[in-house]
């Protein structure tokens, strides 16, 4: 498998990702594909130093990521890729094949403020409505499309968090 996980944490590469994660998912590789923080050196570098020693992690603009995703190469890797907003991920499973692949949307929403303007959907993910409607629309794209936080909490389909949204 290439893509052991895609998930959306608006906290990118931390302890509970860095650690939980990567041990539980095996995963050899931490990609963070951003257009933003590709650009800046401090924030990649913070992020990269985050990671275990045991992966190799990387932090690439969107469009970059999508391409070596796509290259027969990568499919000997295995991944762990985290965004950290709703968009970037759409984008990255219309182009990205995710059957068998766990996409995950955990935490994202609280910490960029502005909560009168987001729905909770669940204590750790509040979206907008323009997010609400991206995130109905990965559901198209993933046959594993989950809320799971941490590697011991139970998977919940995400969509069914979306019906009442």
């Amino acid at each position: 498998m290439m893509i052991a996980m895609m998930r959306v944490d608006d906290r990118l590469i931390h302890g509970q990702v860095a650690v939980m994660w990567t041990k539980n998912l095996q995963v050899d590789r931490i990609w963070v594909p951003n257009d933003q923080i590709a650009k800046n050196e401090i924030q990649k570098s913070a992020l990269l130093m985050a990671a275990p020693d045991s992966v190799k992690a990387a932090i690439l603009p969107v469009a970059k990521a999508i391409g070596l995703l796509n290259n027969p190469r990568a499919a000997k890797l295995k991944i762990l890729l985290i965004v950290n907003n709703v968009p970037d991920l759409l984008r990255i499973v219309k182009e990205v094949p995710t059957t068998g692949t766990k996409v995950d949307i955990a935490n994202v929403g609280r910490i960029s403020g502005d909560l009168d303007n987001k729905k909770k959907i669940t204590d750790t993910v509040y979206l907008t409505a323009d997010e609400i409607a991206r995130a109905k629309e990965i559901g198209a794209y993933s046959d594993n499309y989950v809320y799971q936080p941490l590697p011991g909490d139970s998977a919940i389909p995400f969509m069914n968090l979306l019906k009442e949204a």
